[in-house]
């Protein structure tokens, strides 16, 4: 099944995944509702045909009824990052509930939410599947996440409405901040320092192989009412990832700084994050960054035939272009 000629919304359309999903589906000829809390943010797909910004917050249940109104399908992908829990939460969780309301009201057949592997927490390790308890700990970001996740099962539940639950990984590619511009960042430094050997797992999902397991979740049969784990599987090493960052910038220099080091050091720091409110479990993430673990892609084989199709290094060598534009790399 296609969405083209359909009306579709896509929330947080100003960001780098928003704006990505916006761009392949108005290319696919769907019609869309690209909803942007700050339309003058949305630069990278203004002008392009097919797509409408429309301003709009997920925090506005009046203004969600407004423009969700005759759309068949939603991609939330609006969401806090930061802060702590009292700013995450009306976004995170009111909001998610605001869409799901405003999408059951206006009888949409599907809406795709966007959750993310945070909602594990740090300490599983080994392969972690969809039906693995959700453990969030501390952290706003990760306990706001599975509680939007319950948020999207009441509701739908409730008013019958479909729904597909996606848990990205580390989202990277050509506009990506975090796993794409600030690991370049890093990765140029000769050498490369990092925690450990760089033996650890890590979990990249380049964003192309997302937008397109999120337009498949729309339309499959198969995938009303289900979660999805969207992660490399299996999963490649820190090595390999941060590594193939410092080749383009002409190095493959290594800078291993023993976690041990780092292990008196989290606790306290972690206490000023606790005092400004925002926990990260800095403890644990050490230890994160060492373990072996892959979040298993084998529900999507089995039920929707789809796994990532972009190896490492080629999602690595296309972020090349965007990071010259941004005079990160010569």
């Amino acid at each position: 099944m296609s969405l083209a000629g359909q009306q579709v919304i896509v929330t947080g359309a100003a960001g780098f995944l928003g704006g990505a999903l916006a761009r392949r589906l108005a290319t696919d000829g769907a019609f869309v509702k690209a909803l942007a809390r700050q339309p003058q943010k949305a630069g990278y797909i203004n002008q392009q045909p097919n797509i409408t910004i429309v301003e709009g917050d997920i925090t506005d249940a009046q203004r969600m009824k407004e423009v969700i109104q005759g759309c068949s399908h939603i991609f939330h992908v609006a969401a806090a990052l930061g802060g702590n829990y009292q700013k995450q939460y009306p976004i995170n969780v009111d909001g998610t509930r605001n869409v799901m309301l405003a999408a059951a009201e206006a009888k949409v057949e599907r809406v795709i939410h966007v959750s993310s592997i945070a909602v594990y927490g740090y300490h599983y390790n080994g392969d972690i599947t969809e039906n693995f308890q959700q453990k969030p700990g501390h952290v706003p970001y990760n306990i706001t996440k599975a509680q939007g996740e319950a948020v999207v099962r009441e509701v739908g539940a409730q008013h019958h409405l479909g729904y597909s639950i996606i848990r990205p990984a580390m989202i990277y590619g050509p506009r990506g901040n975090a796993w794409t511009a600030t690991l370049f960042r890093i990765a140029k430094h000769n050498p490369t320092p990092f925690l450990g050997d760089g033996h650890g797992k890590v979990h990249p999902i380049y964003v192309d192989d997302l937008v397109d397991f999120m337009i498949l979740s729309a339309t499959h049969p198969a995938a009303v009412g289900q979660a999805f784990n969207c992660s490399p599987d299996p999963a490649p090493t820190w090595r390999a990832f941060l590594g193939g960052y410092s080749r383009l910038a002409g190095h493959d220099s290594w800078l291993s700084i023993p976690p041990i080091i780092m292990r008196p050091i989290a606790p306290i720091v972690e206490l000023f994050f606790t005092l400004r409110g925002e926990p990260q479990e800095l403890p644990a993430l050490v230890d994160f960054l060492q373990a072996s673990k892959t979040y298993k892609m084998t529900k999507a084989r089995d039920l929707l035939g789809w796994q990532p199709k972009t190896e490492l290094q080629t999602g690595i060598d296309n972020c090349v272009p965007w990071l010259r534009e941004k005079g990160l790399l010569t």
